[in-house]
């Protein structure tokens, strides 16, 4: 007979509260394979969750393989993202909801000098914190962030963690295979030579799945133990963690002490150097970036890489726009993303969530600077725009601003009414 525990994974309130978070990411999400597959889903409700829990209720579930994506960083390097399908993270997300009701996990998401992945903790509380360290006469810093922190987790000593505290085997069961990354496009991915960059094998977790936050927290709790002795602070946000001291010196050692500590994990920090974009070093009075963020005691705002990054991003959406819409002028089909009101649209979806990331920051001068910009870039891409729909026919232009014909919607519904 399955343990409490377990069945409150498969409850129908469990399942339907993880399927409501799964949905607004999913319909938030900038992939529009990502929003459409959470359409279908929920377009055969309540049947596509009760299959879910059938399964579950008779341990038949079984994690759909994922797809490895390859996001290419601003440095040149890839960051290996893996996306699951709906079911895999929805069950995910209600393993996750059970999990944080475990003494043990409660007692290490309540880490006071943890913030990621953790939903009453935010940036700017590990900003808010960080000051008012600085207030306090912390002088010195060491930022840092841990070296391909994920593809590193040792998935057995995460298991041996929690096993103790689970005594469900087939809560230990399904947390071993939600934790296994099973890739569809693994051999793409072995042609492109970005397979190792996955954690495909007995290291490394997923990031893009629910529980990833989750097991960082869990694998870092020694981490964060052994370095809030009470010489520095040690603040963390999942593999970025900010050491702040009275000392260069204390601050100097309580660094070495973390190197000391990730060895026991498999694991390392970048060292801060001159030319260093993952790690600083020095007095705070004269500011430093931590988490997207440039921080002094007087002064908050996003950093000059992320507001360059923030940047690129926008012109970089525009002007993909534009080629899409040239393309759906030659294969006479509608690119919505990148069609006039989808790529509107798009960039207002960014502009909000940017906002709302950084809303806690200061200084209105960096806000201003930004909205310049975009207002540069939306009278840039409208000239262009202007440019090729002045070329165009009526068919075309319509293609162009995203307005379906008609005579196409007519044929879709009754192509899937006919059950193509």
């Amino acid at each position: 007979m399955a343990s409490s525990l377990y069945r409150r994974i498969y409850s129908g309130d469990s399942l339907y509260s993880a399927w409501r978070k799964v949905k607004e990411s999913a319909f938030s999400s900038s992939s529009e394979t990502i929003r459409n597959e959470a359409k279908d889903f929920e377009s055969q409700l309540p049947q596509s969750l009760s299959d879910i829990q059938r399964a579950l209720s008779k341990k038949t579930f079984t994690f759909q393989k994922q797809t490895g994506v390859a996001k290419i960083k601003a440095n040149g390097n890839a960051r290996p993202i893996v996306l699951s399908p709906i079911p895999n993270r929805i069950v995910q997300r209600a393993l996750l909801d059970a999990l944080c009701r475990i003494k043990f996990v409660k007692e290490s998401m309540a880490t006071p000098t943890s913030y990621g992945g953790i939903k009453t903790k935010r940036v700017s509380m590990a900003i808010a914190d960080a000051k008012a360290a600085i207030g306090k006469g912390a002088g010195f810093h060491i930022r840092s962030d841990i070296a391909e922190f994920f593809t590193r987790i040792d998935k057995a000593h995460v298991m041996r963690l929690v096993a103790p505290h689970i005594k469900c085997p087939d809560t230990i069961a399904l947390l071993k295979a939600a934790i296994t990354t099973d890739l569809a496009n693994i051999d793409v991915l072995r042609r492109q030579r970005l397979d190792d960059i996955f954690p495909i094998g007995v290291e490394g977790v997923a990031q893009g799945s629910p529980l990833s936050p989750l097991i960082a927290n869990l694998y870092l709790h020694s981490f964060d133990q052994a370095m809030n002795d009470g010489e520095v602070t040690c603040l963390r946000y999942i593999d970025d963690f900010l050491i702040l001291g009275k000392d260069m010196s204390c601050v100097d050692r309580a660094f070495s002490k973390a190197q000391t500590e990730l060895k026991k994990l498999s694991l390392e920090a970048y060292p801060p150097s001159a030319n260093s974009v993952k790690a600083s070093r020095g007095p705070t009075a004269k500011g430093f970036d931590f988490l997207g963020c440039f921080v002094s005691a007087g002064l908050v705002q996003p950093s000059t890489a992320t507001r360059e990054r923030f940047k690129k991003r926008i012109t970089s959406d525009l002007d993909a726009s534009i080629r899409m819409m040239k393309f759906s002028i030659e294969a006479g089909e509608i690119s919505p993303k990148g069609s006039y009101s989808g790529a509107l649209q798009n960039l207002d979806r960014v502009i909000l969530g940017w906002g709302k990331a950084f809303s806690f920051c200061s200084n209105s001068q960096w806000i201003k600077s930004l909205d310049d910009y975009i207002t540069s870039a939306l009278a840039q891409y409208e000239t262009e725009k202007s440019s090729i729909f002045q070329k165009s026919n009526g068919m075309a232009q319509r293609r162009m601003l995203g307005v379906r014909l008609l005579k196409q919607s007519i044929q879709s519904e009754a192509k899937r009414s006919d059950g193509y």
